[in-house]
């Protein structure tokens, strides 16, 4: 397996393979690029921030991109497209690393969709991480999924002073009202329809899967930026994720007068 990106991920997978008697190589950013040069065929997992991305796709030669298996969170469709992989394996980890010396912890089932995806699900499976392939529908509501938690658990922790666990337990309503209103940007820009109660306790599930978690907003362009932005390309109101994000200082007050 070949991992690119010496961060929280890659270094915890690394740790879980060894632990496991399995090779991986980790290519940072000085180092290992020449496990690049072998054939094409086995996939390559991009576990990097996604402001590195257009700068790591560029180093990545031409007979291996094929092979990427991007592990990014957030909105990076548009990113994909403008260099031609809008086609490539996606996956979307449910795991906490909370710093490059903790142990990888898993808060379950991580969703793979594309050409490797089986061969990621079994790769995951030999480091003890539940993984399962899907395709592109199913996928898709994951990945929104995944962006909305990502975007209304860091807004509510910064807000509410709370962690992830503490927001399950008791701001329900406040979540739940975030969420359903940022549902409908997803629906408008990616025509993916969740069902909101269900989208909700998947949230509440996974929150109470890792107790002391506080998010935080952050990968603006990516997560809460990007909601901002495509709400206002489709006409979507989000009154309360606008009003929050001024509370927490991410956007400036309305001018008054």
């Amino acid at each position: 397996m070949i991992v690119v990106g010496a961060g929280r991920v890659g270094t915890a997978l690394q740790r879980q393979a060894q632990g496991s008697g399995l090779e991986l190589t980790l290519i940072d950013r000085h180092r290992g690029w020449e496990a690049l040069d072998a054939p094409q065929g086995d996939p390559v997992l991009l576990a990097v921030r996604n402001d590195d991305l257009t700068e790591v796709i560029g180093r990545i030669p031409s007979h291996r991109r094929s092979d990427l298996v991007f592990l990014q969170n957030g909105a990076i469709r548009e990113l994909l497209a403008e260099h031609a992989l809008a086609g490539s394996t996606r996956g979307l980890l449910y795991l906490m690393v909370s710093s490059r010396t903790a142990p990888l912890v898993s808060g379950g089932t991580s969703w793979l969709c594309g050409p490797h995806a089986l061969a990621v699900v079994r790769l995951l499976g030999a480091l003890s991480v539940p993984a399962e392939a899907v395709d592109w529908a199913r996928f898709s509501y994951y990945e929104l999924e995944k962006l909305l938690w990502l975007a209304a658990h860091g807004l509510l922790c910064e807000a509410l002073d709370a962690t992830v666990d503490r927001i399950a337990a008791a701001h329900v309503d406040a979540l739940t009202q975030l969420v359903v209103e940022l549902a409908a940007v997803g629906r408008a820009a990616w025509g993916v329809q969740p069902d909101p109660a269900f989208l909700v306790q998947r949230m509440l599930d996974y929150s109470a899967s890792i107790p002391g978690y506080r998010a935080s907003v952050k990968e603006w362009p990516w997560r809460n930026g990007w909601l901002v932005a495509a709400a206002q390309r489709y006409g979507v109101a989000t009154p309360h994720h606008t009003a929050l994000l001024v509370q927490t200082g991410h956007l400036p007050r309305p001018a008054i007068g």
